[in-house]
Order: structure tokens, then C-alpha cells, then sequence
């Protein structure tokens, strides 16, 4: 058994393609992935960290077997980690129902930043690209902005900075109030999909406010 990360990541060098790999080291930088010495970084869709990450990627593998990419560079068709985009929205779905792992994508990409203290010079090491952590003052919400959960709009929020919302007059991280609301089994959720701000899904503030790069 060994503990450690799954992640999933795209290249857009292959927009058609997606990787799922594991690392046991305490991060996805650490794997390494700009060995492959390719002019174009990696960004990280999801980063789960696992009981048994090896048995995972197993699994997964064996799963959406139907959808592996094979490379014909050798003129056999290799076995690859690529699988095609067609399945990624169920993929990523199928990852999160599964027992034994946690969904750790933002917490990990807060770390990351912690220990870099500047966004891009970590990244620029690993050649790894991750969307930057949401902010509510950065995307224009203001403190005590109320905003509106998107399942049942009579739940809300109240921005206290621009990390923290309160919740029934108690301070909560976003996501894990997020996860409290949606019953997840994990201790957080991605939350900009889950809330409106002035009928506006915070999903769509946060990529106006940070954009893909191509």
C-alpha cells in the first residue's frame, strides 16, 4: 500500500489528451513532469491525495482502458498515461466518488504558493501551470458582499475577506462550507461552481478574472 498523490493534468500541446499519474513524493511538482522536456507546461486539473495512490491509478487505468491513448512511435502502439478528453468530465466525477481519497487541488496549490512566496517561480521549475487560487476582492467582490448557493438560493453567505465567508454568523473557508452544504464526503469542495454572486456564477468571475493562458 502506498500513500500518495493521484493527479490529473493537460498539456496543450495535446488539447485532445489528459495524464493520470501518481507520485508518491509530498507533491506534484516533485514528480517532476517538465523531465519530459516538453516547451509547454503542465496544468493541474485535479490532485487528490490517496491511501494507496499506486492502486489507484490501477484502477482508474483499468477503467477507462477504452480511452487510452497508444503511441505508434515504436510501430506497435505503446501503452500510454493519456487518456482522451472525451471522458474527462466523468473521469474526474468517477475520482470523486471513489473511498480513500481526498480531493486536495486548492489546498495543495495554496502550499505550493506558501512555500514558493511568488506564484510563478515554482511552477516555472516543474513545468507546472495551475489556475491561480481564487480571491473575492481580486474578482470584484466586495467585503460583506452576499452571495447565493446555487442549489437553493435562499441559502447564503456573507464575504468576511477575501478568502473567508460566514455561514449562520460562524467564519468558514469557502470551499469547506461548500463541502458542508453538498453532504460531500471529503472536508471541502470546489466552490465557485456552487454560487452566484448578483446572479452571476462565480465560476464564470473567476476565469474573466484569471484567464487561461494558451
Amino acid at each position: 500500500m502506498s500513500k500518495g498523490r493521484v493527479y490529473i493534468v493537460k498539456n496543450p500541446l495535446f488539447p485532445t489528451l489528459f495524464k493520470l499519474g501518481f507520485t508518491t513524493k509530498n507533491s506534484v511538482e516533485e514528480r517532476g513532469l517538465s523531465a519530459s522536456n516538453l516547451p509547454e507546461a503542465y496544468e493541474v486539473i485535479r490532485e487528490y491525495e490517496c491511501d494507496d495512490c499506486e492502486e489507484t491509478e490501477k484502477l482508474f487505468h483499468e477503467t477507462y482502458e477504452q480511452h487510452r491513448y497508444y503511441s505508434q512511435l515504436d510501430g506497435r502502439g505503446k501503452r500510454t498515461e493519456f487518456f482522451s478528453t472525451v471522458c474527462l468530465a466523468n473521469a474526474v466525477a468517477w475520482m470523486d466518488k471513489l473511498k480513500g481519497i481526498t480531493d486536495i487541488t486548492d489546498e495543495a496549490l495554496d502550499e505550493a504558493n506558501d512555500l514558493s512566496g511568488d506564484k510563478k517561480s515554482i511552477f516555472d521549475k516543474s513545468k507546472i501551470v495551475r489556475r491561480s487560487v481564487f480571491d473575492f476582492f481580486e474578482m470584484g467582490i466586495a467585503k460583506n458582499s452576499i452571495l447565493h448557493f446555487k442549489s437553493d438560493p435562499s441559502i447564503t453567505v456573507k464575504v468576511l475577506d477575501n478568502k473567508q465567508v460566514e455561514y449562520k454568523g460562524k467564519p468558514y473557508a469557502f470551499s469547506r462550507i461548500t463541502a458542508i452544504l453538498l453532504k460531500a464526503k471529503h472536508n471541502y469542495a470546489q466552490p465557485c461552481p456552487n454560487w452566484t454572486f448578483e446572479g452571476k456564477f462565480l465560476h464564470d468571475i473567476y476565469n474573466e478574472t484569471y484567464p487561461k493562458k494558451d
